[in-house]
């Protein structure tokens, strides 16, 4: 209770300063977050209300009554709305008690847009704002169990990924080497942080966010490999690149570019750091080498509840990092026709620097005979 009551407190104060009147938490790591329950945004209207004093209450079908009352937070459920009436005399309650005619309301970014248009709707003269850089500048900061939790998360993606990297071999298909990772994650009690885990072979390598496929692997093949696994709601997210045998020169000198870029990329993130200079430091390794035009994405994002959050390493991005942020250093080099490398993992600033949550990579590409 008392973790909820300081999250709680930090939302208000961000809202105070910004000048946010009420949050509408609707998503399922937003509710988890606040209060430890959640629940798949389907097609009834359903949230959690901050306002900038108080404690939150839920605003609920019928049907999710019974859960939200469970919460381990222990906010109130005040409104509840039934199928046969919908949700409007519920909504005009709750605006009735929050003046929510004239307010400044917040909602989560990835809000479904049924419920965001019923409300504009219903609150013609509110001002709705996206509320994903308010929440993510809350939730980037991670305490002592949410970075439990991404540590744990962070070995059972390291443990899966040998069930996937036995497979690296010629018969194996990119989807045999997803599907193993993916057994393997679920037999040790976690899940997939995002999609299918992403394996592409040969040439699609070269693809950044290729689609698993049934391509059969071949003989000289680099293969990059890209999941995460969850642990009690928080993600990991790391990349491994092998070569089914030998890998030829070339592939050997850009993995080792990548590589340094990596590690270039770890010292420069410390407490007071710009986030983009991370991304410049990375980014520095790869344009010497004369590659700087097949680095085509930004070093990092930052993880915990969502695979992608705040901060961002990134030019475009203006944070600072702090100590108990989490994110992905994962630079990359992408030669169309040919070959791709990237090599990601998840790591928590310290008041020392950097501290990697997933085991070190490899300094030389994998070879798989």
């Amino acid at each position: 209770m008392e973790r909820y009551r300081r999250r709680l407190e930090t939302l208000q104060q961000a809202m105070l300063r910004e000048g946010v009147d009420v949050y509408l938490a609707a998503t399922q790591v937003n509710m988890q977050y606040l209060s430890g329950f959640s629940e798949p945004p389907l097609e009834r209207l359903m949230f959690l209300l901050v306002s900038q004093q108080g404690e939150p209450v839920w605003f609920t079908p019928t049907l999710s009554a019974t859960s939200t009352a469970t919460n381990p937070a222990g906010w109130q459920t005040r409104y509840v709305w039934h199928d046969s009436d919908g949700p409007s005399r519920a909504l005009e309650a709750c605006t009735r008690d929050y003046d929510l005619e004239t307010a400044t309301i917040a909602v989560d970014d990835e809000m479904p847009a049924a419920f965001l248009l019923r409300l504009q709707e219903a609150l013609p003269a509110a001002l709705f704002r996206a509320g994903g850089e308010l929440m993510g500048s809350v939730r980037a900061v991670k305490d002592a169990e949410e970075l439990r939790c991404m540590r744990e998360a962070a070995r059972l993606t390291d443990d899966a990924l040998a069930s996937g990297l036995e497979r690296c071999m010629e018969g194996y298909s990119e989807w045999a080497v997803a599907i193993a990772i993916q057994r393997a994650l679920f037999d040790m009690g976690s899940k997939l942080a995002f999609g299918i885990p992403l394996v592409a072979s040969g040439e699609m390598s070269a693809m950044p966010h290729h689609t698993t496929s049934q391509r059969a692997l071949q003989k000289g093949d680099i293969v990059v490999i890209d999941f995460g696994g969850v642990y009690e709601g928080y993600c990991s997210d790391i990349t491994r690149v092998a070569c089914v045998g030998r890998a030829s020169d070339e592939a050997r000198a850009v993995y080792e570019i990548v590589y340094e870029a990596h590690m270039r990329a770890r010292e420069t993130a410390k407490p007071g750091a710009p986030a983009r200079e991370v991304d410049r430091a990375a980014r520095a390794v790869i344009e010497k080498a004369g590659y700087g035009d097949y680095f085509v994405h930004r070093t990092g994002h930052g993880i915990g509840l969502s695979v992608h959050e705040p901060p961002y390493l990134a030019q475009t991005y203006d944070g600072i990092l702090e100590v108990g942020h989490c994110f992905t250093i994962e630079p990359g080099i992408y030669l169309p026709g040919k070959f791709g490398v990237r090599i990601e993992n998840v790591y928590t600033v310290t008041e020392r620097g950097c501290e990697s949550l997933n085991a070190e990579p490899p300094m030389q590409i994998r070879e798989i005979e």
